[in-house]
């Protein structure tokens, strides 16, 4: 993702405007989680979030993500 939003931002950004990441450590626990998820959205702004590879992880934050109305990308998993 940050090599994306290197390649996007160096054809200038998206509508406009620069590109920016924040990372977070994801080696929190579910709790954890859920309170950055929702800090992410409401305290940094932030347009999406790309993430919670785990089943677990996703499950946890998911409902943040619909109660405020976020968007979340997640890996796909293929069977």
């Amino acid at each position: 993702m940050l090599f994306l939003i290197d390649q996007q931002n160096k054809k200038g950004g998206l509508l406009g405007k620069k590109l920016e990441a924040v990372v977070v450590d994801a080696r929190l626990r579910l709790a954890d989680l859920r309170r950055k998820g929702r800090e992410l959205i409401s305290v940094d702004k932030v347009a999406a979030v790309f993430g919670c590879w785990t089943a677990s992880s996703r499950k946890s934050v998911l409902p943040v993500f619909e109660e405020l109305n976020s968007i979340l990308f997640t890996r796909a998993i293929r069977g």
